[in-house]
C-alpha cells in the first residue's frame, strides 16, 4: 500500500511539494511530477508536519471529562446547574476541569453552592489542574473528609480519588481518538497502576493507535522495579518510560514552592537529600525520574538533586531564575514545558494576581531555555491537549522570554517522539510516517505509522 500526499507544503522541506508514504515509513518527499501510488490524496495547500508529541499528558484525563462532567470552559453557573442536572441521574457526581481564573469574581467553587445544586448526592468537582477539588457536606461526611469551604488539596484530594477508584476505569478508546483529531500521533502519558495496565493490555491487543512513551507513580514504581522493566524497555509503540515524582503542586491551587505576591512562603513537597536518594535508587535501576516543579523553590532542589546524573527530566518547570538555566546548561537534563499554561500569564491573569509583577515577565522563559541550548519539549498537561493552540501561545507571546519562533515551537512539540524512536519527529527518507496535515489552523488529517487514523479516508 502506497499513499501519496500532494500539492502541499512540507514542514522544514522548502520547496517539496509531495510525500509518498510506502507500508509505514516515508518513500520520498520531492516536488513536481507525481510518482504512482495506491492512494492520492490532495492537501489543497494544507502544511504536514511530523505527526504531534505531546510531551505531558494524561490520557486518563482526556476520557475522564468525556465519562463524567467537562466542566472546562463553563461559568460557575453552568456548572452549577451541571452538578444540580446530575444530582438527579447520577449515585455520585464527578467532574472536572473548572477554572475559577476567569470567572468575574476569581473565586473558588464553595462547599455551600453544591450544596445548594445537589444536597442528596456526594459531589466532586475538580479543578482543571487536578491538585485540587471541592466537594459538598455529604461527600465530606461520607467519606470521612474534613476540608475548607469544600476545598480539597494535594495529597489529602488525591486520597479521596484513590479512595472512589475515579479515573481508573474509562475510555481510553475515546482519549486516543481525540488524541488523533488534534494531530497527536505520540504521547509522554504518566499513569495510575490501573491504567498503566489498561494500555498495556491494549498494546498487547494492538488497539493502540498512537504512540505511548508510559510513565509511572511511585506505587507502579515498585512493580516496574520488582520485574526488572527499565525506561525505554519495549518497541517503537509503546515503551516503559519514567518514575513520575512530585516536588510541589500547582499556582492555582496555590501549592506551588514559592513566595506569593501576598508574602505567603509554600515550602516544597521533597527536600534535596530525599530527592536525591530516589533519583539515585531508580537511575541505579536503569529508570529515568521526571519530577513536577513549578515553583523557584521546588526547581531549584530539582536541579541540585540531578547533578552528576543523566535522562531525567523536569517537567512544568514554570518560575525559572536564570540560576537555573545556567546550572542546566551544564547538565545533561531536559524540560518538558506547557506553552498552552501562558493563558493564565498575561497582565492580571491568575499568575500576575497570585505571584505579583517579579513573575509577570519572566515565567515560562521558552527563549531563555533554548538560547542556553537546554532541550525544550513541549506537552499540554491536558489545558487543554491541543498542540496548535500551544504553538500559538508559543510565537505570539507579548513577553520577549517567552516568545519562540514558529519552527522552534514546532520542533519541541515534535521531537518527544524521538523517546520512542530515532526514526520518528521529522519528515525524512526512510522515517516512520507519523504525520499530520494542518489547513486554516485546523488539523484535517492524521497518519500514525502510514495508516490514516483521522480525516479523510
Amino acid at each position: 500500500m502506497t499513499i501519496l500526499l500532494y500539492n502541499a507544503e512540507i514542514f522544514r522541506n522548502e520547496g517539496r511539494e509531495w510525500v509518498l508514504i510506502k507500508g509505514n515509513k516515508i518513500e520520498n518527499i520531492g516536488k513536481g511530477n507525481l510518482p504512482s501510488s495506491s492512494k492520492k490524496i490532495n492537501l489543497k495547500g494544507a502544511v504536514i508536519f511530523p505527526g504531534f508529541c505531546d510531551s505531558h499528558t494524561h490520557l486518563s484525563n482526556i476520557a475522564m471529562m468525556h465519562d463524567y462532567l467537562d466542566l472546562s470552559g463553563k461559568s460557575r453557573n453552568d456548572i452549577l446547574k451541571k452538578a444540580e442536572k446530575e444530582c438527579k441521574k447520577r449515585k455520585i457526581i464527578v467532574g472536572r476541569g473548572w477554572d475559577e481564573s476567569f470567572w468575574k469574581d476569581k473565586r473558588y467553587l464553595s462547599k455551600d453552592e453544591l450544596d445548594s445544586s445537589c444536597p442528596n448526592k456526594p459531589v466532586i468537582l475538580i479543578r482543571e489542574d487536578g491538585h485540587m477539588g471541592v466537594i459538598n457536606s455529604l461527600a465530606e461526611k461520607k467519606f470521612g473528609m474534613k476540608s475548607e469551604d469544600g476545598v480539597i488539596k494535594e495529597k489529602e484530594f488525591e486520597n479521596l480519588l484513590k479512595k472512589l477508584k475515579i479515573g481508573e476505569k474509562i475510555d481510553l478508546e475515546y482519549a486516543q481518538n481525540y488524541a488523533l483529531s488534534k494531530g497527536v500521533t505520540c504521547v509522554h502519558d504518566f499513569a495510575s497502576t490501573p491504567i498503566f495496565k489498561e494500555v498495556l493490555r491494549m498494546h498487547r491487543e494492538n488497539s493502540l493507535k498512537i504512540r505511548v512513551f508510559l510513565n509511572f507513580y511511585q506505587s507502579t514504581y515498585k512493580i516496574v522495579k520488582k520485574l526488572g522493566l527499565y525506561s525505554g524497555f519495549g518497541d517503537e509503540h509503546l515503551r516503559i518510560g519514567a518514575l513520575k515524582l512530585f516536588a510541589d503542586g500547582s499556582i492555582g491551587a496555590r501549592t506551588a514552592a514559592t513566595r506569593y505576591g501576598d508574602g505567603k512562603i509554600v515550602e516544597p513537597m521533597l527536600g534535596t537529600d530525599k530527592l536525591r536518594k530516589i533519583v539515585k535508587n531508580a537511575n541505579s535501576h536503569g529508570i529515568r525520574v521526571f519530577t513536577h516543579a513549578i515553583g523557584d523553590f521546588a526547581i531549584s532542589n530539582v536541579i541540585e538533586s540531578y547533578k552528576n546524573t543523566e535522562g531525567n527530566r523536569i517537567e512544568h518547570f514554570e518560575l525559572v531564575r536564570d540560576e537555573h538555566i545556567d546550572m542546566l546548561s551544564d547538565m545533561n537534563a531536559e524540560v518538558s514545558m506547557q506553552p498552552n499554561f501562558l493563558k493564565w500569564a498575561k497582565k492580571g491573569g491568575l499568575y500576575h494576581r497570585a505571584l505579583g509583577d517579579e513573575w509577570l515577565e519572566k515565567n515560562n522563559p521558552y527563549r531563555k531555555i533554548i538560547d542556553a541550548g537546554i532541550n525544550l519539549l513541549f506537552g499540554s498537561d491536558c489545558m487543554p491537549m491541543d498542540p496548535l493552540f500551544g504553538i500559538k501561545m508559543a510565537t505570539e507571546s507579548e513577553f520577549e522570554s517567552q516568545r519562540i519562533e514558529f519552527q522552534e515551537a514546532v520542533k519541541a512539540y515534535t521531537m518527544g517522539a524521538k523517546y520512542l524512536s530515532p526514526r520518528l519527529g521529522e519528515i525524512e527518507r526512510g522515517f516512520l510516517a507519523d504525520l499530520v496535515a494542518v489547513k486554516d489552523n485546523s488539523v484535517i488529517l492524521t497518519i500514525v505509522n502510514g495508516k490514516i487514523m483521522y480525516g479523510q479516508a
